[in-house]
């Protein structure tokens, strides 16, 4: 075998698809809509829903926004991060939410939940050299690497 790769692509192209959810530190939230601002804000910012650099792709992110902007919430809302360290400190120790797999909020400590106004997922596939490695990658490693993306 020359190389594989595990590679992102869209959910529809992938062979492994990973569900993204909201995840936070109080009780888990389910819609986008409830991050809205509220007169009982004060600064009038609202929570923040932290994008982390795995999903600030096209078939993830743009939807992302396109829900926060139906919903009404504001551009600086929602927030694609510099890293996944970045991310999760924001969510740790605030009240904002982190897009994620249950399986990464479960290591961190998070509560999750699926948005059900926001559908999105991550997508994975196989990439090798001569075309029966590929199957063989595909069938023979299916478990272990659904485990390690958390599916």
């Amino acid at each position: 075998m020359d190389g594989a790769a595990l590679i992102a692509v869209p959910p529809d192209a992938g062979v492994r698809v990973v569900p993204l959810g909201l995840a936070s530190v109080a009780a888990p939230v389910t819609h986008v809509e409830n991050l809205r601002p509220t007169k009982a804000d004060p600064a009038g910012t609202g929570r923040r829903l932290w994008i982390q650099p795995e999903d600030d792709v096209p078939h993830v992110r743009d939807r992302v926004i396109r829900t926060g902007a139906a919903t009404g919430l504001r551009p600086a809302q929602i927030v694609p991060a510099g890293s996944l360290v970045e991310a999760a400190a924001e969510v740790l120790t605030g009240a904002d939410l982190l897009l994620c797999s249950a399986a990464q909020a479960t290591d961190l400590g998070l509560c999750w939940a699926p948005a059900a106004d926001l559908d999105v997922a991550r997508g994975y596939d196989v990439t090798a050299g001569p075309r029966a490695e590929l199957t063989l990658l595909r069938t023979l490693l299916h478990v272990p690497v659904g485990r390690c993306l958390g599916t």
